[in-house]
């Protein structure tokens, strides 16, 4: 008796998931078609394994080749089988051949995170170590990514991404840190020592870094970073227009550069633009009170930033404002550089509007005065007080975007920072990027 079953590879597919998965067969070119084509949804059976989708299959095969034809094809003269079964043969075939493409996936990274985790990298680990190890996780991570969501393995293969991101950050850093050692002679070069701290990393987020997990002596007004982050995120998640006026109380008055009055209402983008463009300090403790101080933190923690913390307002010469708060407020060069690559990359509602603020910062004295053409200053915010000096600027080079963040405690040299800036910069084009 003739068999039937080859004819699933010809059948036409009803369901979205089907067509999804219809390249994953090749239709011989003059197989003939069926008679009949189907127009309802197939109903397939509950499988909750690759092995039970296979004795699906073997037992529609052997139904068909129990069957008689049921019809002879006028183009072809050749006997047809039942249409439905036909059908339900062929989407159970495409089922397996998604669990099979999820189960290859899914022992791929295992493989590549059982080696990566066999390595035990040490700290003094060299760099063909940290590497090795870099891309083992980069290949367990990316792998349980494409498992697809539709498979009996999608909740094991999210549960296993969650456990192994993690190792993956953590091993990026480390190979990202051992190769950064062309900033550890452009921050000598300054004669402050270890009071250099640098971060400067691609918007695909491959940084180099001197130092920059340590908070240095004070955020100053880079703090204002965070600040306008955790604005967006309370206007979006209050389905609140930007242009929302907000009176600025006379309590945040305080010694300040910008160009907000206390006493008077301001729409929240120019109050915003006040304290990024211009650093205005009213325009920060009005944001602060208006965000609330533990909505900021809380808002920061979730997304990931563990050190960044808004504890108290921003003091002029010597007034301090009205519910001052208490304790310093805290960053590190890593995560303000991390927050700019976000803002750049446009990663969350408003980050434009935050963008558009930097772009016109007001103090061109730091990074925008050490970047050269042909690289070209694409935005900035500085920072100052009596504990540290610092800038977190953007720039283009040949075509690459870079953020680059550099702090000094207990400077003011702005010669010092421009210099580290610069250095940084002439790296990057000398080497078309970071180099080996």
């Amino acid at each position: 008796m003739r068999r039937f079953w080859w004819y699933l590879l010809i059948a036409p597919m009803t369901t979205a998931g089907i067509l999804a998965a219809s390249g994953l067969l090749r239709t011989p070119a003059l197989t003939p078609v069926l008679q009949t084509p189907h127009s309802e949804t197939i109903s397939l059976p509950e499988a909750e394994s690759l092995e039970e989708w296979y004795a699906e299959r073997d037992r529609l095969q052997a139904e068909l080749e129990d069957l008689p034809p049921v019809a002879i094809s006028p183009r072809t003269g050749e006997a047809t089988a039942p249409t439905e079964l036909l059908e339900t043969l062929q989407a159970v075939e495409i089922r397996i051949q998604v669990e099979e493409t999820a189960k290859d996936l899914w022992d791929q990274a295992l493989r590549a995170g059982g080696e990566a985790a066999a390595l035990g990298v040490k700290d003094d680990a060299s760099k063909a170590d940290l590497k090795q190890a870099y891309d083992l996780w980069k290949e367990a991570v990316s792998v349980l990514k494409e498992v697809p969501n539709d498979s009996l393995l999608a909740d094991e293969a999210e549960a296993k991404l969650q456990q192994y991101q993690p190792n993956y950050g953590v091993a990026a850093y480390r190979y990202d840190t051992a190769r950064s050692e062309f900033l550890l002679p452009i921050a000598e070069q300054t004669g402050m020592g270890d009071r250099v701290r640098v971060t400067v990393c691609t918007l695909e987020r491959e940084c180099r870094r001197l130092r920059g997990n340590e908070p240095p002596a004070s955020p100053a007004s880079l703090i204002k970073v965070p600040v306008a982050i955790a604005l967006m995120e309370k206007l979006t998640a209050d389905n609140t227009s930007i242009d929302t006026p907000i009176l600025v109380s006379r309590g945040n008055w305080t010694e300040d550069a910008g160009k907000i009055w206390v006493g008077q209402e301001y729409p929240l983008k120019k109050i915003m633009f006040d304290m990024i463009s211009l650093s205005g300090n009213i325009a920060t403790n009005q944001l602060i009170d208006y965000v609330g101080r533990e909505n900021v933190n809380r808002i920061l923690r979730d997304r990931g930033y563990t050190v960044t913390t808004v504890n108290t307002k921003l003091v002029g010469q010597s007034t301090y404002p009205a519910n001052a708060g208490v304790g310093p407020n805290q960053m590190n060069s890593d995560e303000l550089t991390n927050m700019m690559v976000g803002i750049y990359n446009g990663e969350h509602p408003g980050d434009d509007l935050i963008l558009e603020a930097l772009v016109n910062q007001y103090d061109w004295d730091l990074g925008y005065g050490a970047i050269k053409r042909p690289a070209v200053w694409i935005g900035e915010k500085t920072g100052q007080n009596s504990k540290m000096l610092g800038t977190t600027v953007g720039v283009n080079i040949k075509g690459q975007r870079y953020v680059i963040t550099v702090t000094i405690d207990y400077t003011g040299s702005e010669p010092a920072v421009k210099s580290v800036v610069r250095g940084i910069v002439e790296h990057l084009l000398q080497n078309d990027g970071f180099g080996s």
